[in-house]
């Protein structure tokens, strides 16, 4: 009896051995699996973050692109906010310009405009620039004002005279008509004649000569008999500066006995000036 007990609890020992070491097995079987699952989500966890830090970044450098994006388009709006004022600021310039002009630049139908200045004893004639109005000068003349000469005011030409009897009993040659008695004309001759010429008072142009017209040169008082046609406006004002052309000189004939009762400016042939 002896015998079988110690058989029988040596055959229990054994049995009780495998199952301990097959639990320890199983145990080891599931803290590796665990291991290895808590590894795996560790991954997945890491990977996760790693991707949603990843798209972040991506999102982050979309943004960026776009805010640069942003910026360059106001950039752009910027420069044709830029261009848009310029033309803004050309186009008031313009209006501006237009204004001034309408307030001091006279207009009109007729091809040139006179200012005679009778402070500084000079005349401009002006033409029209491109928007109409009389701001270019082309041509200056010296003259002699008077006394009866219009200081201020607009008047317009009407009749014309190749020979125009004046006060006096004396004649001037290619007499334009401003006012009344007032004209364009010559230095007075003696007669109707060019070698009648008062070369005295020849030698007076440029300054304040005659009793109220406005004495030229032949060859000026020709020219606007020639080139202005009835109804040129003519201003009379008052100014130290001659105009933008200037004053020309007129040359002095008193000492030269045999060519001074000729107005060196004539355009005769029979001038002894020529």
């Amino acid at each position: 009896m002896n015998k079988k007990f110690v058989i029988f609890a040596s055959i229990m020992l054994v049995a009780m051995t495998i199952l301990i070491i097959f639990s320890n097995v199983k145990k080891t079987d599931s803290e590796i699996t665990v291991a290895s699952q808590e590894s795996t989500l560790s991954n997945n966890i890491e990977e996760n973050g790693a991707k949603k830090e990843a798209e972040s970044y991506d999102k982050k450098e979309s943004v960026g692109k776009q805010a640069n994006t942003g910026a360059g388009t106001s950039e752009k709006d910027d420069d044709n906010d830029d261009v848009n004022t310029e033309k803004y600021s050309s186009e008031l310039k313009k209006e501006e310009s237009d204004s001034v002009k309408s307030n001091t630049a006279p207009t009109g139908n007729t091809k040139y405009y006179i200012k005679v200045n009778y402070q500084a004893n000079a005349v401009t004639i002006y033409q029209k620039d491109d928007d109409g109005y009389y701001t270019v000068p082309v041509k200056a003349m010296i003259c002699s004002c008077g006394t009866a000469t219009p200081t201020s005011g607009v008047y317009k030409t009407s009749a014309g005279y190749e020979w125009g009897y004046l006060e006096g009993g004396t004649y001037g040659r290619y007499s334009t008509r401003i006012k009344g008695g007032i004209m364009f004309h010559s230095v007075p001759y003696v007669e109707e004649s060019e070698d009648t010429l008062e070369y005295w008072e020849y030698d007076k142009l440029g300054t304040t000569a005659s009793l109220g017209c406005v004495r030229l040169c032949v060859r000026d008082c020709k020219w606007i008999f020639d080139n202005c046609e009835v109804g040129t406006p003519v201003e009379f004002y008052a100014d130290s500066n001659p105009g933008p052309l200037g004053k020309p000189t007129a040359q002095k004939i008193s000492d030269n006995e045999e060519c001074r009762n000729w107005d060196p400016t004539d355009p005769s042939p029979d001038n002894p000036w020529n």
